[in-house]
C-alpha cells in the first residue's frame, strides 16, 4: 500500500549550518598535534641535551620539578596531544550538530541529513517548541526551535548555529500559524476538541539551568467551542475576559470572570503558543471572520515574548 506524499507547496528558502567553527577547531587541533610531534622529535633526535632535574616556577610561585629535560619534553608533548585530542573531539561534535540542513516550504519543513530527507507537514506538527539555551538561557532569548508530530516521536531541534536562524524561526512561525489555524477552527466548529501541550514554569526555569531541554513532561490544554479545560478545571469560553501577554515576565495569563486568573504559564513552555493564542482570540470573537485572527493579531503574537529578538529580525 502506497501513501500519497503530502504536498510541500512552494520552496521558501533552504537554511544550512555554517562550517567555520568546526573547520577552525579541527585546524587548531591539527596544529597542536603537530607541535606535540615536534616536541617529541626534539628529544628523540637528541637536539636538546639530557641534563639533570629541571625546576620551573609559575607566576603564582608554584614550583614544578622534572627529573630531567627529557621528562619535561615528554610532559609538554603529552599536554599538547591531550589538547589536540580535545580540539579534534570538539570539531567532530560540532560537525555532527551541524549535519542537518532545512528546507522551509509553504506547507512544511524538510530536514536533510546526507541523502536522507524527512518532510514534516505543518498540518501534522502538534508541538512547535521555542526555547532558550546556552549563555542566553536565563534571559529568555529564543535560540532554539524544535518540532514533532506528537509525543510518540522525538523532537527535531534547530539551534542558533543555523545560518539566518532568526529568519528561519520567523518563517516557520508564520507559515505554521497560517496552515494550522483554519484547520483548528474547522475542528472546533464541527464540535470537536483541540489539545495543546505545555510544561510548567518550574520546568522551564529548571531546564534553563540544567539543560536537557527536549526531555519534557507536558500537560494538556483542551479547547472546545464552549470551554477551556486546563489543570483539571473547566471554564466556559463565554466567561473568559482576555489574555495578558507580558513581554517582560514572559507570562501568558488567561483571565476569567471578574479578573480571576484561569491559567498562567511561561510563553516558551507552551507548545505552539502562537496557535493557541490566535485560537483563543478567535473564539473570544476578536476576529473579523470565523477562523481568522483579528487584524494585527498574528503580527502581535509573533512579536510577543522578546523584543530584542524581534528587533534583530527586522
Amino acid at each position: 500500500m502506497h501513501t500519497t506524499p503530502a504536498p510541500t507547496g512552494k520552496l521558501i528558502k533552504t537554511f544550512r549550518h555554517g562550517k567555520t567553527l568546526p573547520v577552525f577547531t579541527a585546524l587548531f587541533g591539527v596544529v597542536l598535534l603537530a607541535l606535540a610531534i615536534f616536541v617529541l622529535y626534539l628529544q628523540t633526535a637528541h637536539l636538546i641535551a639530557s641534563t639533570g632535574p629541571v625546576e620551573l616556577q609559575t607566576n603564582r610561585g608554584l614550583n614544578i620539578t622534572f627529573s630531567s629535560q627529557a621528562m619535561m619534553l615528554y610532559a609538554t608533548a603529552g599536554l599538547l596531544a591531550a589538547l589536540a585530542a580535545g580540539m579534534l573531539g570538539l570539531a567532530l561534535w560540532q560537525r555532527n550538530l551541524r549535519r542537518a540542513s532545512y528546507e522551509v516550504h509553504e506547507h512544511g519543513i524538510t530536514q536533510i541529513i546526507g541523502r536522507q530527507r524527512d518532510y514534516t507537514p505543518f498540518s501534522e506538527i502538534q508541538d512547535l517548541y521555542l526555547f532558550s539555551s546556552g549563555q542566553t538561557a536565563i534571559s529568555g532569548l529564543i535560540t532554539n526551535l524544535a518540532y514533532r508530530r506528537d509525543a510518540s516521536e522525538p523532537f527535531k531541534r534547530v539551534s542558533l548555529h543555523l545560518k539566518d536562524f532568526l529568519a528561519f524561526v520567523q518563517w516557520v512561525r508564520e507559515l505554521y500559524l497560517r496552515e494550522r489555524l483554519p484547520a483548528v477552527m474547522q475542528t472546533l466548529e464541527a464540535g470537536g476538541a483541540v489539545t495543546f501541550n505545555y510544561i510548567s514554569t518550574g520546568q522551564v526555569w529548571g531546564k534553563r539551568i540544567s539543560g536537557n531541554f527536549l526531555n519534557v513532561s507536558t500537560q494538556p490544554i483542551v479547547l472546545t467551542r464552549e470551554q477551556l479545560e486546563v489543570d483539571g478545571q473547566k471554564v466556559s469560553m463565554a466567561s473568559l475576559r482576555g489574555v495578558d501577554l507580558n513581554a517582560w515576565t514572559e507570562k501568558v495569563v488567561i483571565k476569567g470572570a471578574v479578573g480571576k486568573t484561569v491559567f498562567v504559564a511561561n510563553a516558551s513552555g507552551i507548545m505552539s503558543h502562537d496557535l493557541l493564542l490566535a485560537t483563543l482570540a478567535t473564539l473570544m470573537q476578536t476576529g473579523d471572520a470565523q477562523g481568522q485572527p483579528a487584524p494585527g493579531t498574528v503580527a502581535e503574537l509573533l512579536r510577543f515574548g522578546d523584543r530584542a529578538w524581534q528587533k534583530s529580525i527586522q
